[in-house]
Order: C-alpha cells, then structure tokens, then sequence
C-alpha cells in the first residue's frame, strides 16, 4: 500500500520571529565616526590614567572622601553633595585605591559626555555634518580632555548637564528635570544649567504650556528626594535635604576673594580674555585649558550665536542661551558674594563654543560649496582643513599625552 508523504508545513513568520533589521542611526557613517571618537578619546584616556600615580590638585580632596565613604567614616568635606564622590568611591571599590580606581569613572563619564554631546547637536539641526564638526572639537579640547581625566566633580556635572539636554530635546521632560538634578547633586551651581533649558522652552513656545512646568517641578523635587538618599549612602546618616542646602550655601559663601588666598584663583573675565591654563600637575604636565586655537574664537563665535538667535535659529538660540547659562551667570555671582573661582569652571560652558563654532564651520562650507571659482573653493576649504588640523595639534601640545 502506497502512502502520500506529509510534507512539513513552513512556519509563518511573525512579528516575533522576524529578526529585528539594525537600526537606522548605525547605518550612517558619520554616527559611527562620532562613536569612534568617543572610543579613540577613551582609548587615550586609559594610556595615560595612571600618569601621575599620585593625586592631581582637588583629587587630593575627593579621592580620601571617597575612600572615608567606604571605611564608613565621618565625611570632612560636606560642602558639596555626595554623588561625585559615591562615583569615585565606586571606582576605588572596583579596581582598587590607586589611579585606575580613582579615574575610572570620570574617564566612562567623559566618553559618555562626547556621545551625548553629539545627540544633543542632532537634535538641534537637520544640517547632516554640523554635529560631527562640533563634536570632533569637543572631544579633542584639552580641558575636556584633562576634566574627564581626573577624579575631579565636573566631568559627572557636564554628562548628567548633556542627558538632561537631550531628554529636554526629546520632548522627555520630567526625566530631563531628573538628569538635572543628578548634576546639582555632583555639584549645587550645577543647578544653573536649567536656565538655559527654561528660556529655551519660553522662547520656542513650545507646547503644550505643561511640560515647562513638569520640567520645573521634576528638578527640585528629584533633587530633594535624591539628596537624603545620596547622604545616606556616604555618611550613614538621613539628613534633612533643606539643612544640608543651607549648609552648602553657608559654607561656599565663606569661600571668597576677600578671605581665601589661592594662587590659581581667576576671575570670570579672565576665562575668555586670556589663554593661560591652569595647573593640575607639573611632571607629567597636566595643564588645564581650552585648546588656543578654540580659546581665541570664543568671543566671535558667541557674538555669531547670537546673531543666530535673533534670526530665529534654534540651534545658536540654545548655544546662546547655554553660554549664558554655565557662564555668564558667574558675573552676577561674583559681584554679588565674592564667591572665589577657578579656570575649570569654563568647562560646562566648552559645548556651547563648540556647538556654535560647528554650525559656523558648516556655514563656511556651504559658502565654499557655492563658489564659482575653484581657487576659492580650494582657499576657504583649505583655510578650514588647516584650523581643525591646528586645533588638534594645539590639543596633542597642550594635553597629558606628551
């Protein structure tokens, strides 16, 4: 008896077993040459992490808080909130009490910083090479570089400062107001930045009107939510989130011009006015300052931000308004409390600069695109490959590589 073979039936496919394709945004080459950045920049870190062994300028301060954290001792230094230092702690729990350990993090969170530098960039503009223009500046500008390098607060302030950008940018804005707190929990000027995300928000009247508000609400709730927590974790102890602000605020008040003497102190106006840096360290050379070749653009490239704003452009309007926000209100500051300063404040303006000076890179380049001389063509293009190539020789120059 003959039998009729059963033939195996063919499974349809479904929406759970079609393999899901790669996502888009790691199809374009100029999102993996921001990603490769970011690495190279990492990659480099690493090289020379443990170059000093010992600790440079205020690593000699957040380094042994990090480690009373984890002996379970009493914190000596409460003028600021503990997340940074939880950060560094974690490190030094991980890798040991040595360089590794105490760089660890603030080298994940700089590469971290690059990345969402350039997302906040894409965001802000539909033009396709602005952002990897404004992103290869920031990640090769040598106080990004030296901040990011050393278990120092500012590196978490300025890549929580990013996220909340982003989040903002999204539309996101309840969990932008919580990024945002995470920054003032490193550091409490960092509170500054939600200027710039509120003015930028009344000025594009965005809608609907509640989001500015959830924005407003989220940050100080989250920030006085998260601060018991956070003082929890390094010190044992619940303490009143509104006792530890006024003691904050008490104490950096007492930090100023008047009183405290400190040879690398600076003013404000000198962050923009003169090149000079500051030292981290002197064997090897760790010299905290913006790459010369940005330095000396600074005031141009923020004067054409604003131009930009006033016609309406919103990516100039938010580096206008970031400018503003990390920078300028350290006038106010200053001629109010006498607060003493440092050099390494300028760092979570440096994105502002960059961010202005890539839109303004890919302006000239269109201007060159539409030339009808060649020679011209050659002269603006070649003027622009010379200045990115200065600028990334400034920055091997002047960084810890050498």
């Amino acid at each position: 008896m003959e039998t009729t073979p059963v033939s195996t039936p063919v499974p349809v496919p479904t929406p759970e077993t079609i393999p899901a394709p790669p996502p888009k945004w790691f199809k374009k080459w100029e999102n993996l040459a921001a990603i490769g950045l970011a690495l190279l920049v990492m990659g480099l870190h690493f090289i020379v992490i443990n170059n000093p062994h010992d600790m440079v300028l205020d690593e000699q301060h957040y380094v042994p808080e990090a480690n009373r954290i984890l002996d379970g001792e009493d914190l000596q230094r409460l003028e600021h909130p503990p997340l940074g230092k939880l950060l560094i702690a974690a490190g030094i729990e991980i890798f040991g009490d040595n360089a590794l350990g105490w760089r660890f993090f603030p080298v994940m969170f700089g590469t971290a910083s690059i990345i969402l530098f350039y997302l906040v960039c894409q965001k802000l503009t539909r033009r396709r090479y602005v952002p990897l223009l404004a992103t290869f500046l920031f990640a090769f500008e040598n106080s990004s570089f030296v901040q990011s390098g050393v278990a120092m607060l500012d590196v978490f302030i300025v890549t929580f400062m990013l996220a909340a950008f982003l989040l903002y940018l999204r539309g996101w804005y309840i969990s932008s107001g919580v990024a945002l707190a995470l920054s003032a929990l490193v550091k409490f000027s960092a509170a500054s930045a939600g200027i710039a995300i509120f003015l930028h928000w009344i000025f594009t009247r965005r809608k609907p009107k509640q989001d500015g508000i959830k924005f407003l609400i989220a940050a100080p709730v989250a920030y006085m939510a998260l601060m018991p927590l956070g003082d929890y974790l390094a010190t044992g102890d619940l303490l009143y989130p509104w006792d530890r602000i006024h003691y904050m605020v008490t104490t950096m008040s007492t930090l100023t011009f008047s009183n405290v003497t400190a040879g690398n102190a600076s003013y404000p106006w000198e962050w923009v006015w003169s090149p000079e840096g500051m030292a981290f360290w002197y064997t090897p050379s760790y010299m905290s300052g913006i790459n010369w070749t940005l330095w000396a653009l600074i005031i141009p490239s923020m004067a054409f931000a604003i131009y930009g704003a006033v016609k309406r452009n919103s990516l100039l309007l938010f580096a206008s308004l970031w400018f503003a926000a990390t920078y300028l209100v350290w006038f106010p500051v200053w001629l109010i409390t006498d607060r003493i300063m440092f050099r390494f404040y300028f760092y979570p303006t440096v994105g502002a600069v960059c961010l202005a000076l890539g839109f303004a890179l890919s302006q000239i380049m269109s201007l060159a695109a539409r030339q009808t001389s060649q020679r011209v063509i050659w002269i603006i293009t070649g003027a622009v490959a010379t200045w990115l190539i200065a600028n990334l020789v400034i920055f091997v120059f002047m960084s810890p590589l050498l």
